[in-house]
């Protein structure tokens, strides 16, 4: 109504409205479209968000479009669910396979180096066999302290006292502390997120990712431009789901409340007009009080949309009246002012549950300071091995 209001007044011309219940804008087997009032000549101009298509471009005239938009997909707004595995998933599996494979190395280097200072470098003269039993002790008191450090317990190099500690072993040790520092900064941050953030995964995030979930089904209205645009197409996403509609055609809905049931019963997506939806979406919310809904994370297909005229009628004349219009501001007050609000159902911290994992790129510097303190470790014990050999 605004639109015409503003037409009307700006373009000094009287109206009149022609009540009825055709949805669909051409003939089908229900009955005569929208498009037969102007065909026939009981109408000049169709009121709505008429989308522009090349088939309609042959009978009907498009002035400017009051809409440039997209199509959105309705979906279930999805629950939070428990994640047992949030504890895994700070870092990616390449990093937990390099440090497994550092605590190892780094047991094997302490055990090395101490038993090589102990046997062949303290100049003792009653060295006693090793034995299995100190063999597995001393490994142990590696592993204690490898595994000590990494969760933060501070435990000496070896489980020994400071004064056993040669410097070999201190170089060692320093770098293995400095490089667990960095992971264990980085995992505990960002177990944070994965811990505390709800875990909301929606049902899909596009449109492309229908194929891949053969359980979801799009539902559309009867005869509108994504029924058309589906089942017209010939390859494609767009062709997979058009035969979706030839194969089921109960996925065709009259209403469109029977499209948003649909969807509220978990196995469908609803595609109409981005702005629409979401006015659905806000409407069901100030309706039952909580959130049923949300609108998928990608948008596809830009199409423009508004009046449809004859003809014979002067395009330009409607022309001037909806840039008009646009230049004013008008389009977007209309818009706004009649659109329920949507936002609590949209929040995309409630539906994204992607989460930014480390990545081995990111913390290459521990496992450089690591393998710099490896070599450090190594210059020292042949420098001390030399020395004592003298």
């Amino acid at each position: 109504m605004s639109v015409l209001e503003w037409l009307s007044h700006t373009m000094n011309f009287r109206y009149e409205i022609i009540p009825d219940n055709i949805y669909s804008v051409e003939n089908n087997a229900a009955g005569k479209g929208l498009m037969s009032y102007i065909l026939e000549g009981r109408a000049e101009v169709i009121l709505g968000g008429i989308v522009i298509t090349a088939s309609r471009f042959q009978k009907l005239n498009f002035p400017y479009p009051f809409v440039i938009g997209q199509f959105g997909l309705v979906i279930p707004k999805p629950s939070s669910e428990v994640d047992i595995t949030a504890v895994w998933k700070p870092f990616q599996g390449q990093i937990w396979t390099f440090l497994v494979v550092s605590m190892g190395m780094t047991i094997l280097c302490l055990y090395g180096i101490s038993h090589c200072i102990k046997d062949y470098m303290t100049n003792k003269e009653n060295k006693n066999e090793l034995t299995h039993g100190k063999l597995f002790e001393d490994i142990g008191r590696a592993f204690q302290y490898v595994f000590g450090v990494i969760l933060s317990q501070g435990l000496l190099a070896q489980g020994g006292t400071s004064r056993d500690q040669k410097l070999t072993i201190r170089f060692l040790a320093g770098a293995w502390c400095t490089a667990c520092f960095v992971l264990v900064t980085a995992y505990s941050s960002v177990l944070i997120s994965f811990v505390t953030s709800p875990n909301y995964k929606p049902m899909i995030q596009s449109l492309y990712d229908i194929p891949k979930n053969p359980k979801v089904k799009i539902t559309v209205n009867r005869g509108w431009s994504p029924d058309l645009l589906f089942t017209n197409a010939e390859d494609g996403i767009f062709k997979y789901l058009g035969d979706q509609l030839r194969n089921e055609p109960d996925l065709r809905c009259s209403e469109t409340e029977q499209c948003m049931e649909r969807v509220r019963k978990g196995s469908s997506a609803y595609v109409q007009e981005y702005r629409t939806i979401k006015n659905y979406v806000g409407e069901d919310l100030k309706k039952t009080g909580h959130c049923d809904f949300t609108i998928a994370k990608e948008l596809f297909f830009s199409f423009g949309a508004g009046l449809a005229i004859s003809k014979q009628a002067d395009v330009e004349y409607y022309n001037r009246g909806m840039l008009k219009a646009h230049e004013a501001g008008f389009v977007d007050l209309w818009f706004s002012r009649n659109m329920a609000d949507a936002s609590r159902c949209l929040n995309q911290r409630d539906v994204t549950s992607e989460k930014q994992r480390v990545t081995l790129g990111g913390l290459s510097g521990a496992f450089l300071a690591l393998g710099f303190g490896y070599g450090l470790s190594i210059l020292s014990f042949f420098g001390e091995f030399i020395f004592r050999r003298r």
